[in-house]
């Protein structure tokens, strides 16, 4: 019976050592491992901090101008014993309707102020059916901390969709 042979890892013909080749092969592994975790972070980094900062000031542009029509001016100072609460809600009436049209002054009917506590799930409404009315005192309120929105409501009945929620706390 003839034994078998074992494995041969070099070839008669050619002369080949695939042992020779092992640290060619772990070198060029290694190059190709190296070059590909190399990281040009400079753009990125670059690009991601300059997108926070433009969020950032948009956000503090839009906090400002909500918290000014409050009445509650941005304090660089700013503590919560300084802090004064706001006398009355303030805003505009809108010039178009949601779908892009004009909307004149006299097609306005009035206005609708929903506010909550946050703590509670309801709103409850204060109407104001007067037009030319664009402010609400908050003196008649206890204090707490409210949710305030603004609908509008047309000649017809229809009204709008909630503005965005604006919080204040009242003292």
């Amino acid at each position: 019976m003839k034994s078998a042979m074992p494995y041969r890892l070099s070839s008669r013909r050619s002369g080949f050592n695939l042992f020779a080749c092992v640290p060619f092969i772990a070198f060029i592994s290694a190059l190709t491992l190296l070059t590909g975790c190399q990281e040009d972070d400079r753009g990125t980094h670059t690009t991601v901090l300059r997108a926070s900062e433009l969020a950032n000031g948009r956000l503090d542009m839009a906090t400002g101008g909500l918290l000014e029509t409050l009445g509650q001016g941005k304090q660089a100072n700013s503590s919560a014993k300084e802090a004064k609460p706001p006398k009355a809600l303030s805003w505009s009436a809108p010039q178009t309707r949601e779908d892009g049209s004009a909307l004149k002054p006299g097609q306005i009917a009035g206005f609708r102020i929903y506010y909550r506590l946050r703590y509670e799930k309801r709103f409850s409404v204060i109407p104001v059916n007067n037009p030319q009315r664009t402010s609400q005192p908050l003196t008649d309120l206890p204090p707490g901390a409210y949710e305030f929105a603004i609908t509008t409501v047309d000649a017809e009945g229809l009204e709008s969709r909630r503005s965005p929620a604006v919080m204040v706390d009242l003292i």
